[in-house]
């Protein structure tokens, strides 16, 4: 039996060559941002304001990843990072300090970042463990007294007309609240007419090749084939009247809420600590709803001094987050505020190939506000992501251009931009194939350049 760590020791400790090495933290938090490593925390602080490193790296990750995974993917990431940098070493001093925020997101398990299940069958333990949890979450929600009720209807294959009103009234605090651009008050209506509109799925259909072709689909071309491998689950995000659909996309507008929870209470604390307890360069990244969990610790409350860079893979949120004017009414964006509060513009990824934001993610997280708004002539109506589709609402305030790869820099970013938006689609194929070479480049791009 493996030794345990000393309670707040490093989690690991990172070899970045040359005989240097990197101590990375894992600090995790609860559903509500509380900390539950404070010792952990404090023991990061100390080691930021006793070592003095030159640089500080706060990771997030996004859904379905309990901390074997989470730990995984910092793993994968910090090692093809350190790789990247060894081979185009900076012409500064390089003494960093690793931290990876893990919060609880397995229970939730967005269709997008899981694996095809092609092989499921209506026993399958893993789905029917899947679905139970993602019910127990809503079920969280609704009021004891019609706890009973809820679970009975959850159960159903399908609902009457009736029911289905019913059903939609118990689960209405899911969407309360509003995202980045939409703070709109819910009712039991309003939810029905969300879960009515969402676009049905044809069945998906297994191959030989472990993929998923949806029916009528053009295998041939390489984002039909990118399509065809995202998540089957996917369509049972958007099955009307099914009450596992409008469970599902409770649980997407639940877990959205939570990660700005998390980053708006717990990180945008840790961070705030970060940066008072040195002078450190601080990196923020994030992929998925973790671009929301970084985003909010930035713009929850002014800090003491800039971040020094954000990079946000695949964001899971609005494309106006950083829109001056989001309505014609001169509202911002929610996340408008940390366009100020790093030294570097924001850099951001969005591919095409990213099947679940440029198809699903715009259905999912409406609230009711703009439920008759259609999609134009293939433009993005106001809900569409910003991973999906780039930034929106910013013009004259973003330099767009598409990804490079080593050893092909990146040129600065034109006068006035605060925002940088990465055309990724040469180089990320899927919403969960972010730990590439060219990410690693963009990080490496960035910490050169402070």
């Amino acid at each position: 039996m493996a030794d345990r760590l000393a309670p707040g020791a490093p989690y690991r400790t990172i070899d970045l060559g040359g005989g240097a090495t990197a101590p990375f933290y894992i600090v995790p938090f609860d559903r509500d941002g509380v900390c539950t490593g404070p010792v952990t925390a404090r023991n990061l602080l100390a080691t930021v304001a006793t070592q003095r490193p030159t640089d500080v790296f706060l990771f997030s990750h996004g859904w379905n990843n309990d901390w074997k995974a989470a730990t995984a993917r910092y793993d994968q990431f910090i090692a093809g990072f350190a790789r990247m940098r060894a081979e185009h070493p900076l012409d500064r001093p390089f003494r960093p300090v690793l931290v990876g925020i893990v919060w609880p997101s397995t229970a939730l398990v967005a269709p997008w970042e899981q694996a095809p299940d092609i092989a499921a069958t209506d026993g399958d333990d893993d789905a029917v463990a899947e679905e139970r949890a993602e019910v127990a979450e809503v079920a969280a929600i609704v009021p004891e007294e019609k706890r009973a009720l809820f679970y009975e209807l959850a159960q159903r294959q399908d609902l009457s007309d009736a029911e289905a009103a019913e059903f939609a009234g118990l689960v209405v605090p899911a969407f309360v609240g509003g995202d980045e651009v939409d703070t709109a008050e819910p009712d039991a209506e309003s939810v029905l007419e969300v879960w009515r509109s969402l676009p049905g799925r044809p069945a998906a259909i297994p191959t030989e090749f472990g993929r998923v072709q949806w029916p009528g689909a053009d295998v041939a071309g390489d984002e039909a084939r990118a399509e065809a491998a995202a998540d089957a689950r996917a369509a049972g995000l958007l099955q009307a009247l099914d009450p596992r659909g409008l469970v599902r996309l409770a649980t997407v507008l639940l877990m959205k809420d939570r990660a700005g929870r998390v980053g708006g209470r717990g990180v945008a604390d840790l961070l705030e600590s970060l940066l008072a307890t040195s002078d450190a360069r601080v990196h923020l990244v994030g992929h998925s709803y973790g671009a929301k969990v970084v985003l909010s610790a930035l713009a929850a409350k002014p800090h003491s001094r800039p971040v020094e860079s954000v990079l946000l893979l695949q964001p899971a949120v609005s494309h106006l987050c950083f829109a001056a004017d989001v309505d014609g009414a001169g509202r911002p964006g929610g996340y408008r505020p940390a366009l100020a509060r790093t030294r570097q513009p924001i850099m951001t990824t969005y591919s095409r190939h990213d099947f679940p934001l440029t198809k699903v993610f715009h259905w999912a997280v409406r609230r009711p506000s703009d439920l008759g708004e259609v999609v134009i002539a293939g433009a993005p109506n106001r809900y569409a992501a910003l991973g999906g589709f780039g930034p929106g609402g910013v013009e004259g305030e973003v330099t767009r251009v598409v990804a490079a790869v080593p050893p092909h820099p990146y040129d600065p970013p034109e006068p006035g931009s605060r925002l940088v938006a990465v055309e990724a689609s040469t180089v990320i194929k899927g919403h969960g194939e972010v730990q590439v070479p060219a990410t690693f480049w963009m990080l490496l791009t960035q910490v050169a350049r402070s």
